[in-house]
């Protein structure tokens, strides 16, 4: 069985500028809205966490004892440890990054990570939802349902065609909305939309059909497993925004990269192990 752990970047508001003629977002909104899934085997799932837990406590000592989210890793505290980054950003990470104090010590963390990734392979999807330009297609559905339909399509796809017809859970740290959309309906009413035109139907049967929900307080292998997650939403949502990946170390996109999962008819990671929403939603060349 294959674990696929979810983060997001972004958020999955559509709260429009009432000051504008041409509809667009409200200043502060996200432009893009990114859902990943990091997935491992079952039998990776303790020694991953635990060497996590060891690259850790290399990089930040023992303040690693103490809370949890003072060293958890996320894909912008590495970003704001970088040398350029202002004041004002360096201080909005975590206490514990204050071990991360210089540009030495984001590489070493950097490549730390790239060769965890390298030893344990993950197959890694990202799904993010255009908001401007759904704003600008008239297609302003639920990112949130979108996304998790089409990271379940690609899942479920995969699995039978290059597990065997193994199975696949999906497990996301606990987050109400989410919840919420699956339990009134919302992310079943659009994997039933944005499945009518598919030539070739997932068999959903492989996927759990709703993500596990964990308490990170208790739950201490798999949040440190999400925190890989955190990165390859938010590297694949910077390359959107650049229009280019990106090249410094600190955002992992050169470790990430053989990880993404590979088109079968087209060899390409986009529209599949990097998709776009809505469909033709401009992608750089990755």
């Amino acid at each position: 069985m294959l674990i696929f752990y979810t983060d997001e970047t972004g958020d999955a508001g559509f709260d429009l500028d009432e000051h504008i003629v041409t509809p667009n977002l409200k200043v502060g909104q996200s432009h893009y809205f990114s859902l990943s899934g990091v997935g491992i085997r079952d039998s990776s799932r303790r020694p991953l966490a635990e060497a996590l837990l060891i690259l850790k406590r290399k990089h930040f000592g023992d303040t690693v004892d103490g809370v949890w989210g003072d060293t958890e890793i996320k894909g912008k505290f590495i970003t704001r440890s970088m040398p350029d980054t202002t004041a004002n950003l360096r201080e909005q990470r975590p206490s514990g990054w204050a071990a991360i104090d210089s540009v030495q010590k984001v590489d070493a963390l950097s490549r730390d990570i790239g060769l965890l990734l390298d030893k344990f392979r993950p197959l890694i999807f990202v799904i993010s939802f255009d908001k401007r330009e759904a704003i600008r297609r008239n297609k302003m559905v639920n990112p949130v349902g979108v996304a998790y339909t089409y990271l379940h399509q690609r899942i479920a796809l995969t699995m039978e065609d290059i597990h065997a017809g193994e199975g696949a859970i999906v497990v996301a740290d606990q987050q109400s909305h989410h919840e919420r959309l699956y339990r009134d309906g919302v992310v079943h009413e659009m994997r039933d939309l944005l499945g009518q035109n598919l030539r070739r139907k997932p068999n959903y049967n492989l996927v759990l059909d709703k993500p596990l929900w964990v308490d990170t307080a208790l739950s201490t292998w798999d949040r440190e497993i999400i925190q890989l997650a955190d990165i390859a939403s938010y590297t694949v949502t910077i390359a959107l925004e650049r229009g280019a990946p990106p090249t410094e170390l600190g955002y992992l996109w050169d470790a990430l990269r053989p990880h993404f999962a590979v088109h079968s008819a087209t060899g390409s990671i986009v529209d599949w192990g990097v998709s776009a929403y809505p469909r033709g939603a401009k992608v750089p060349d990755l």
